[in-house]
Order: C-alpha cells, then structure tokens, then sequence
C-alpha cells in the first residue's frame, strides 16, 4: 500500500520529505486531528505520523471507544511493541491520561468528542514539558466555537474521490494552511505505507 502525496495549496509545491513535518507536524506539541461523523481517516493519518516519527517514545493509545485496531497500527509501520492501548471512561478521563503521558515524556494519542481550550492548553504545555509528540483525535466540523490556538496545528481529514483522503490543515502556528491530497494505492501483502511526493506537484483548486 502506498500514500502517495498529488498537490499542495496554496503555497508552492513540496519538494522534499518529509513534507508534512516540514508544514507544521513537529514533536514537543499537540496537533489536533479531525474528521467527520462516521469516518476514521484521522486515525489512519495519525498512525501514519506515530509510525514514522523518528522517535523510539513509548505510546499511549486511550479512548472511551477505541477505533484503533492493533494489528492494523503495525501493519501501518507503527511498532505496537512501543504502544500501551487505555480505555476512558469518558472524554475527561482519556485527556488526563494523555496529559499525564506526555507530562512524563511519553508519546500520546487520545480519541475525544469534546476539547475545551483549557484542556487543549493542559495538553499543550505537558507535550512541551515531556518533549513528546501527542494527537487528539474526534470527530467534529471544521470549526466550532471553542478551537484553541495552543496546539501547534490543526488538521480535517476526509475522504475524497477517486479513492483520495483530502487533509486540510485548517491552523499551524509555523505554516501556512492549505490542502494535502493522498492516495492510497496497493494491496493489503504490500509493505507498510510509504508518503512520497510527485515530482511535478500541481495545485489543488
């Protein structure tokens, strides 16, 4: 299986990897990841990212109602070894957890439906504390009326035709939004996915 990186907007297009770290996906802060009702795609984008972090942090992996299936997230690349799998109660309870993970240094990701900005800031300044990467991942409209600028970006991940996953980078405290399109291509015997550029990015429109 392959994701393969199409264009980029608006900015001009990416020429070296790894692109989507360069734009904002950095360690030592939170990123936030959308997506709508009944889709997954931010857990998928999430593992990606955890699985080619170059970092050997161990990851807490909580939610009160886990989407992550074990041996999909090594298929993916991610080492399951370095992963402890959590499961809340309720939304409070998962972002503790995470807080105090990335706190003590870990890598984190905690599935949530509700963020409040005092919660989003808790997250931010325990990611900066441990030195760690964390990911809140939920299901939610591109914008609401409580999005906080204390994580370092901001993404909304959704399936597009033809195949394609459209990941939007809605905020970035060191980039400039835009789109991503990825294609998924190959079979399921195939090695783990691989994020590579074309060489003539065109833009999204």
């Amino acid at each position: 299986m392959l994701f393969v990186l199409l264009m980029f907007s608006p900015s001009t297009p990416i020429k070296t990897l790894p692109a989507l770290f360069r734009h904002g996906l950095v360690s030592a802060a939170m990123h936030e990841i959308r997506a709508p009702e009944g889709s997954a795609g931010h857990v998928a984008f999430a593992v990606f990212f955890l699985a080619k972090f170059p970092t050997s942090r161990p990851v807490l992996w909580v939610s009160p109602q886990p989407l992550a299936y074990p041996p999909g997230l090594a298929w993916a690349g991610l080492d399951t070894a370095r992963c402890i799998f959590a499961q809340a109660k309720d939304d409070h309870q998962s972002l503790g957890a995470l807080e105090v993970a990335l706190r003590g240094g870990m890598a984190g990701v905690a599935e949530c439906e509700k963020l409040s900005r005092l919660a989003a800031r808790r997250l931010a300044l325990a990611a900066k504390t441990g030195g760690g990467i964390g990911f809140v991942l939920r299901h939610a409209p591109a914008f609401t009326a409580l999005d906080s600028t204390a994580f370092a970006t901001r993404w909304m991940i959704q399936p597009a035709p033809g195949g394609q996953i459209r990941a939007e980078l809605l905020y970035a405290k060191n980039a400039q939004p835009g789109v991503f399109m990825l294609a998924l291509k190959g079979g399921e015997d195939e090695p783990a996915p691989v994020l590579i550029d074309l060489p003539a990015a065109r833009r999204a429109g």
